[in-house]
């Protein structure tokens, strides 16, 4: 039997555990052909590949965004580098 400290060490490991899976594979939003980040709790929408994408994990924001306020999930809200974009991620299943 675990004594309550051994219980509680298990805990902890198996959240930290848990916890570092969801975030290897990207943000829990992506979808077939795009990739999101989530950053100061607005969801960033990019195409897989896409040299916008590469600036973003370089710099941290692009030149020119397009901003959808509570329009995804869980009411976040949406930045792109085109509307185009956002389009077609909303759309997509």
């Amino acid at each position: 039997m675990l004594s309550f400290r051994n219980a509680a060490l298990a805990m902890a490991f198996a959240v930290v555990t848990v916890t570092g899976c969801a975030n290897a594979g990207g943000s829990g939003y992506d979808k077939p052909g795009f990739v999101t980040e989530v950053k100061e709790n607005r969801l960033w929408v990019f195409r897989t590949d896409s040299k916008e994408l590469a600036e973003f994990r370089k710099h941290g924001e692009l030149m020119k965004v397009v901003t959808r306020i509570g329009e995804g999930p869980n009411g976040m809200t949406l930045k792109a580098g085109d509307a185009k974009t956002l389009d077609e991620y909303v759309a997509a299943k």
